[in-house]
């Protein structure tokens, strides 16, 4: 009878390096994908935060008239202003302020001339992001 350790021993080894191997590939290709998913999301998180903090405006309230309240852009970047929620009406525009440029909500629709701002919300979305005056 040939004893065949020395044999079995290698299969062993050699069954258990194709399962490692077998098994790395999935592996990799997996948290590959979750390292570009995550690294995609910071970089789009990345942008809005600067995109947030190159706006900067201030609104000016001088009555509770759409001529009497302004909004200013005191930054050194262009701001878009693409919509406008006052009292749950919301307003799509597309308004550029130049830096140090200052303009009324009534120079921004014609629609919202006639309404009364007391004790109303006012939402605006400047550069994708959205700001809450009360």
């Amino acid at each position: 009878m040939i004893k065949m350790k020395g044999i079995s021993s290698i299969f062993s080894s050699l069954i258990v390096t194709l399962i490692t191997l077998s098994l790395a590939v999935p592996l990799f290709l997996y948290f590959n994908s979750i390292y570009n998913t995550n690294s995609n999301t910071v970089g789009q998180n990345f942008n809005k935060l600067n995109n947030a903090l190159s706006t900067q405006f201030s609104v000016i309230k001088l009555g509770n008239k759409p001529s009497q309240i302004y909004v200013y852009n005191y930054g050194s970047s262009v701001i878009n202003i693409s919509l406008l929620i006052i009292n749950n009406s919301s307003y799509h525009l597309n308004v550029i302020l130049k830096p140090n440029e200052i303009i009324p909500l009534s120079g921004m629709a014609t629609k919202i001339s006639n309404i009364s701002l007391k004790n109303s919300t006012i939402i605006i979305e400047a550069n994708g992001n959205y700001y809450y005056i009360n």
